[in-house]
C-alpha cells in the first residue's frame, strides 16, 4: 500500500488568491480573474511570494521592488512587466496563508479595494 502523498509546504498564488476570496467575501460566488488578482497584491503586501523553476524544483522569493514593477494578471498566475519577460509559476507557503488570510481580513482599507475591483469587473455589469 502507497504511503499517502504529502502536500507541498507551498500551493499556487492562484489557489491561495481563491482561497483568500472564499474567506474574504463568503457570501460571493463566482470570481473573476481581475479580483484575484487584487488579492494576490494584497496577499503579496503580507507574505513572500516565490516562483518556482519548474526544470529544477527550486524557489526564489520574489522581492516587493519587483513586484512593484510589475501588475498581476491571468487570475493571479502572472506577475506582468512592461520591459521583461512575465513572471510565472508563483507559489505561497502554505503554512504562512491562513495567518495572511486573517490579516487581509483586519484591513478594511484592502477589503474595500478589492470589493471595488470586484464591483468594477465586467462580469457585475448589466447590458443595458
Amino acid at each position: 500500500m502507497a504511503a499517502p502523498a504529502t502536500p507541498s509546504p507551498y500551493i499556487p498564488l492562484a489557489r491561495a488568491a481563491a482561497l483568500a476570496y472564499q474567506r474574504l467575501f463568503p457570501e460571493q460566488g463566482a470570481k473573476d480573474s481581475k479580483t484575484l488578482d487584487m488579492i494576490a497584491l494584497a496577499l503579496s503586501s503580507v507574505m513572500p511570494l516565490y516562483q518556482r523553476d519548474m526544470d529544477t524544483d527550486t524557489l526564489r522569493r520574489i522581492d516587493e521592488a519587483e513586484i512593484a514593477a510589475g501588475r498581476f494578471t491571468r487570475g493571479a498566475t502572472t506577475v506582468e512587466f512592461a520591459n521583461r519577460p512575465p513572471l510565472r509559476y508563483l507559489v505561497v507557503s502554505r503554512e504562512e496563508l491562513p495567518a495572511a488570510i486573517e490579516s487581509l481580513l483586519k484591513d478594511s482599507l484592502v477589503l474595500t479595494r478589492v470589493n471595488l475591483a470586484q464591483r468594477d469587473s465586467p462580469h457585475n455589469h448589466k447590458p443595458v
